[in-house]
């Protein structure tokens, strides 16, 4: 298959579009006249794909609220409205794309790591006591409420952002990385802590935390809500939590052991779902091609 990368979408005009199939954007369209663009697009017999995995609508305390509202939503609701397929990690977001474009195709395809990328290529550094990390990014404030727990007297790594260090009274501060190097932090901890809040964004959201666990063999305590309810077995392949009384009691009943196991558990389920490979061949035959 033979693929070309846009800077642009002005780089169209000067390319053959007899060697255009599909033109596949993530996120958005970022054009003048989306109705213009349509017809542009069914004139040359291309079809548009769009792949998305994050909620139009941003909550109001997000920081990028105001952009989103009065630019960005827009522009990804106008290329919902015209794409041809859509590719998407979620099953509730792609239910809330097809009611904005019912004649679109919707393939759920979770996301998952490159293993090749040497980010991934790790070993978790020795400890003989069970280490927990939270490694979100900015604007998780509120969902980092749901823990209500401070981990005083335990081996605790936490993102250098925000307050978040402060709150969870963190014994070791990781330093921010870039997306590149950002695998690298799951060399530090065993569990990996998933907090978040209910409401549409969030459920909108992939369950990409769970496959970062389970590719670098770390255990995951998550909320119990949409993502990661539906990726994640209770007692099984992970702890799920619906109160901070849960989460209380998931983190202190930790040991090595229980980590191990579920770790193991976890890693297996992911291996055999969340395969690249096989996740590409999907994004392939949905092309038809």
């Amino acid at each position: 298959m033979d693929v070309h990368f846009f800077k642009d979408f002005d780089e169209l005009k000067t390319f053959n579009t007899d060697f255009i199939s599909h033109i596949v954007v993530s996120r958005r369209c970022t054009v003048n006249n989306y109705q213009a663009f349509k017809a542009w697009l069914v004139q040359n017999d291309i079809k548009l794909v769009l792949d998305l995995d994050d909620y139009w609508e941003l909550p109001k305390h997000n920081e990028a609220y105001k952009f989103y509202k009065n630019i960005k939503s827009t522009q990804i609701l106008e290329t919902i409205k015209m794409c041809d397929i859509i590719w998407t990690p979620s099953r509730y977001l792609g239910n809330r794309m097809s009611m904005v474009n019912r004649k679109a195709e919707v393939y759920i395809i979770p996301n998952t790591l490159d293993l090749n990328h040497k980010q991934w290529k790790q070993r978790k550094k020795p400890s003989k006591e069970v280490r927990f990390g939270y490694v979100g990014a900015k604007n998780h404030g509120r969902d980092i409420n749901e823990i209500s727990y401070t981990f005083e007297g335990k081996q605790m790594y936490c993102v250098g952002l925000e307050d978040y260090p402060k709150r969870f009274k963190a014994s070791h501060i990781l330093n921010t990385t870039t997306i590149g190097d950002y695998g690298k932090l799951y060399e530090n901890f065993d569990v990996s802590l998933a907090p978040l809040q209910g409401g549409t964004f969030n459920k909108c959201k992939s369950d990409l935390k769970v496959v970062e666990a389970g590719y670098t063999r770390s255990s995951i305590i998550a909320s119990n809500t949409t993502p990661y309810k539906e990726s994640i077995k209770n007692n099984v392949t992970g702890l799920l939590c619906s109160s901070s009384r849960d989460w209380k009691n998931a983190i202190e009943s930790m040991t090595k052991e229980k980590h191990r196991e579920l770790s193991g558990n976890l890693n297996k389920h992911i291996k055999k779902n969340y395969d690249l490979d096989k996740l590409n061949k999907i994004r392939t035959d949905s092309l038809g091609l």
